[in-house]
Order: C-alpha cells, then structure tokens, then sequence
C-alpha cells in the first residue's frame, strides 16, 4: 500500500510543479491548438454542472474498483503537459479507463484530441495502457451515449509535438 501512496504522491507533486512552471502547457490549450473547440449552444453553468465529480486520489490505494479526477502532469521534451481528467478508474490500483465527460452530445475534434491526451498522461504516470472514453450528454447523473476512442502513445505524441511547435511559432 505505501507504494500506492508514494506513487499518488509523486503524481500529485509533479502536477503541483507543472502549474508552476512557465514553460508548461495544459491539454487544454494544447488540443485548442490542434482543434478549435466549437460552441454547443450551452452555457458555462451545464460545463461546470457536468463536471462536478468528486473524489479523493488516495482511494485508488485502499479500493478493490475507484474512480475519481485526477491530476495529472509528465515531462514531454523540457515541457510539463498537465491537465485534471475528469475520471480514471483503477481496479487493482491500475487505472483501465480514463473517461472525458461532455455535456453535449456531438462529437467534436476537439474533445476527441482531448481524452487522448488524458489518456497519454494517465498511461505516462502509471506506465499502464487504459482504455480512453467519451461520455456525452453528461448532466451530473446520466449520459445519453458513450464510446472507446482508440489511441496510441506515439500518435499522441506526435499531436503533443505539433501543438508544442505550433505554440514556439506563435512566441
């Protein structure tokens, strides 16, 4: 169990300095520079209602199945990629899914981009290959539809890479 909680730990601190660097980047922007994010007619109130999802890291130590956000922060090439994914869910301590909720219902690049890079991070930090979702209609409670979005390390990557370039280009 202490090596559960020393690699939480680990993982906690490494976001805690990625938010403190200045050469950081969030998925967040970084997926806005490979995919503008479209408007979906909601308002900035269902966003933050969809994502009110609570959980405590430290449960995925001492829980058979967790599910929980999670911070999450890796070195990339001189820079801290960081971002929160809204859910990882762990059995056994290894995480198996990480999952993208969306208040709206149509797919998007954008959103796509997104959980891939969530995806990455948590596979980066844990050294696991989970399964990556988007959920879409989330209110808080109920979803109208989910699916697998398929990625693989390096075509993060390499999306990782363009963003960076793209961000130098625009300095």
């Amino acid at each position: 169990m202490s090596e559960c909680i020393d690699r939480i730990r680990r993982v906690l601190e490494n976001f805690e300095t990625a938010r403190a660097d200045p050469r950081s980047m969030t998925v967040t922007r970084l997926a806005r520079r490979l995919a503008s994010p479209k408007s979906h007619g909601g308002s900035w109130e269902q966003g933050f209602k969809a994502h009110n999802v609570w959980g405590d890291p430290y449960g995925i130590c001492t829980h058979y199945e967790y599910s929980t956000p999670l911070p999450l922060a890796y070195m990339f090439k001189r820079t801290w990629i960081y971002g929160i994914a809204d859910l990882v869910r762990f059995i056994k301590r290894v995480p198996v899914e990480v999952i993208e909720l969306k208040y709206y219902e149509e797919v998007d690049r954008y959103s796509v981009i997104q959980v891939k890079m969530y995806a990455w991070l948590t596979a980066k930090c844990f050294n696991a290959r989970p399964r990556a979702y988007l959920v879409l209609g989330w209110d808080g409670r109920r979803y109208s539809r989910s699916f697998e979005v398929r990625y693989s390390i390096g075509e993060v990557e390499e999306l990782i890479g363009r963003a960076l370039s793209k961000s130098q280009l625009s300095s």
